[in-house]
């Protein structure tokens, strides 16, 4: 494994912990060309650079998932956004802001999953 993959998984461990070693062992274990992508490109490159903070980044993810509706990933990133110190309120917040400009359905299972992630992480 390159040192940019490597850098990559132990910035993923950092920022997502159990949770997201449970969301990637069945990707490295099925396809692990793919794992090394996302953890040599997200996490070992875009992740590690400092034009803005860990925060931004978070929030930036999350808005993008839920316009896309691409609901699997959530909880990696709620579990991330949560360990850079982004609050479960401001998590709401972001859900509200976002539910004029992708409507209630998808705030609403937006939502749901922040409540699954917040419990399976406590």
């Amino acid at each position: 494994m390159s040192e940019q993959v490597n850098q990559g998984l132990e910035r993923f461990a950092k920022l997502s912990g159990e949770y997201g070693a449970r969301a990637l062992n069945p990707i490295k274990e099925q396809f692990p060309e793919l794992a090394e992508f996302i953890m040599g490109t997200a996490y070992g490159d875009i992740f590690q650079r400092t034009t803005i903070t860990d925060q931004w980044k978070e929030v930036a993810i999350i808005s993008s998932l839920i316009t896309q509706g691409q609901y699997e990933q959530l909880g990696v990133h709620y579990t991330m956004a949560l360990s850079v110190g982004i609050t479960v309120e401001q998590l709401k917040g972001i859900l509200l802001h976002l539910a004029p400009c992708v409507g209630a359905p998808r705030i609403i299972s937006a939502f749901n999953i922040l409540l699954a992630t917040i419990k399976e992480i406590q």
